[in-house]
């Protein structure tokens, strides 16, 4: 049970909705393991509630938030100041409030990163939201070619033929949009709350692709990047991944 007192730092969730989300126990994991007095909460917003939602839990003396499903571009608006990656990549996850100004970062695309061998290989980004932006922008900045595709193309569903690397950055989870080939890199940024794979990370696996990294491995290293820029401190990656495993049923 996370104690929240007077001396508390709060950190939050600005999403629509937040009740999938397995962010808050996994930062509350984290800052548990390193003896930290803060907490995560989920702060459910409607989009035309976010101006108010960012300004208000800045007030409140929040020391920053991250940014998901619909706000992730929205948001950027209501930024004072982004970073390189978030500046092109048109995508925020990551806020930080210090002294009053609201700072705007990107963790999502550099998660993916880390996780595949971008250089030099083609890549292709299902979605049309602000964590595909900031994959394809993470993924050219790596050396690799970007094709991004969304339900709003004539082509849709593309094929998977001449691609190296293959990430949904959509929120689909059980249905399989994109079939997958054995010398495929793949990454789902969806994950079921139950502990089941996604139906392309399912897939991935019986086509012995590549490489299969799942939407808790990209939490994972999203949230700990996030992490260190709220508190200045490397993120206790094994108490967050524990904490993961164990929130789901």
């Amino acid at each position: 049970m996370i104690e929240i007192r007077g001396t508390t730092t709060l950190v939050g969730l600005l999403g629509w909705p937040t009740s999938h989300s397995l962010s808050p126990p996994m930062h509350n994991a984290g800052f548990a393991a390193l003896g930290l007095d803060w907490a995560y909460v989920p702060l459910p917003v409607p989009p035309d509630r976010l101006a108010d939602a960012v300004r208000g839990v800045a007030a409140a003396g929040f020391a920053g938030a991250n940014v998901t499903i619909p706000h992730k571009q929205a948001v950027i608006t209501l930024c004072d100041e982004l970073d390189e990656v978030a500046r092109r990549a048109g995508s925020v996850n990551t806020l930080v409030f210090d002294g009053g100004r609201v700072l705007g970062s990107s963790t999502d695309g550099d998660a993916v990163v880390s996780r595949i061998e971008a250089g030099g290989r083609r890549a292709l980004v299902l979605g049309a939201g602000g964590a595909a932006l900031a994959v394809a922008e993470a993924l050219e900045r790596a050396g690799a070619a970007v094709t991004v595709a969304s339900r709003r193309d004539s082509g849709w569903p593309p094929s998977a033929g001449g691609f190296d690397i293959l990430v949904n950055a959509t929120p689909l989870k059980e249905e399989l949009v994109v079939a997958p080939h054995a010398r495929l890199q793949v990454v789902d940024l969806a994950y079921l709350q139950d502990g089941r794979d996604t139906a392309l990370v399912a897939a991935a696996r019986a086509a012995g692709c590549e490489a299969v990294v799942d939407g808790l491995d990209v939490l994972l290293a999203q949230g700990a990047a996030s992490f260190a820029r709220w508190t200045g401190r490397a993120a206790p990656t094994a108490a967050m991944r524990a904490a993961l495993r164990a929130a789901r049923p």
